[in-house]
């Protein structure tokens, strides 16, 4: 191994062909796994001789972070790898799902059926990523135990599920949790559709996508009702700000005023001596019939180029209600959520020509748009 790494100097790389270089770049995944392979048999070798007691560390997963310099998990990590009996040398992803297959098999399958498992992984591991080794893994376990192990009381009791959010500083949400198999699948079912990336062009990452899905999903969900209202939020704000937009509250004006839009907010204005003005208007809500007809006019974004489904998009009042706008079809229009926050926090501007919306940019934009 040191003379493969002495043989090519990193001063030198860059006198390598393509070729050369992806060759060579192979050759040290391979002298890496080798090396990996040695120190997994190392491992089982010391956990096979009941080194760490004898040396005087408490475990072995102790002797290999105060020799290695490793992290707990690191260490246990390569314990449970040197367990697994592979013929070729393989990285450490890998033999995590082959590990993981192997622990959830149940005690019944026989050392034969799990020899034999653990070579067809190892085997598929040679052309196939971790991730894609997955299903395989899957395919195996449910080949042996068609049935599943039988259900234990924790099973049979109800669902474990949680859902812990804080919101932080700046007034964004920040949130962890976990699902049953059951309800995850139907989350995935749900969110997997939403998170698609809309054309060629979409830029957004996986998570950047399915962050946005999960916020179109709670906008356009049908919620639940208490005492016979819809679940809404209470935002105090002074009258003058909300019609200057200026302000120091933790959701920015603009954003208040956007989720007014399609009645999300129950809005409390206040005058200058804090008196409560007005607490929202129950005509200010897009009623159902209004929505259809809105739909049929628009029928998806009305934003230019947008082509996001009716059931994405909000009701905006194209003259916010605070400026005396009414809710109206005249004065409504359908806005997916990325062009309503743009609608929002810029300058474009919306009015109804023939009985349909127009758009018009800012005057930057229009500026640029001439060069």
């Amino acid at each position: 191994m040191t003379a493969f790494v002495d043989a090519r100097p990193a001063t030198e790389v860059w006198r390598l062909g393509d070729a050369e270089l992806l060759g060579e770049l192979q050759d040290a995944e391979v002298v890496l796994r080798q090396a990996y392979a040695k120190v997994l048999g190392l491992v089982a070798e010391a956990d096979a001789r009941g080194m760490a007691e004898r040396v005087g560390y408490l475990s072995l997963a102790e002797l290999l972070r105060g020799v290695l310099c490793v992290s707990k998990k690191e260490a246990r990590q390569r314990i449970a790898h040197a367990g697994v009996p592979v013929a070729f040398p393989l990285e450490p992803e890998q033999l995590s799902v082959i590990n993981r297959v192997l622990r959830e098999l149940p005690p019944h399958i026989g050392a034969a059926d799990r020899e034999q498992a653990v070579e067809v992984l190892a085997a598929a591991a040679q052309t196939l990523d971790a991730s894609n080794l997955v299903p395989l893994g899957r395919e195996i376990v449910n080949r042996l135990d068609p049935d599943g192990a039988l259900p234990g009381e924790d099973e049979l009791a109800y669902p474990r599920r949680e859902f812990r959010y804080d919101t932080r500083r700046d007034g964004s949400v920040r949130f962890h949790g976990c699902l049953d198999a059951e309800t995850g699948a139907l989350l995935e079912a749900i969110l997997s559709p939403l998170a698609k990336p809309h054309d060629a062009g979409d830029t957004r990452t996986l998570p950047e996508r399915q962050g946005d899905a999960f916020a179109e999903l709670l906008e356009t969900s049908t919620t639940p009702t208490e005492g016979g209202e819809r679940p809404h939020i209470a935002v105090t704000i002074p009258l003058t700000t909300l019609q200057t937009g200026l302000g120091t509250t933790e959701l920015a004006p603009s954003a208040i005023r956007r989720l007014a839009c399609d009645a999300k907010v129950l809005p409390v204005i206040l005058g200058s001596n804090s008196e409560p003005l007005d607490i929202g208007r129950i005509s200010y809500t897009v009623p159902p019939h209004l929505r259809r007809a809105l739909i049929v006019r628009d029928k998806h974004c009305a934003f230019p180029g947008c082509r996001r489904r009716p059931s994405s998009c909000h009701a905006h009042h194209i003259i916010h209600w605070a400026d005396g706008g009414d809710t109206a079809l005249t004065n409504l229009v359908l806005l997916c959520g990325m062009h309503h926050r743009l609608i929002h926090h810029s300058g474009w501007t919306i009015h109804m020509a023939n009985g349909r919306p127009e758009f018009t940019p800012p005057s930057w934009l229009r500026r640029r748009r001439k060069r």
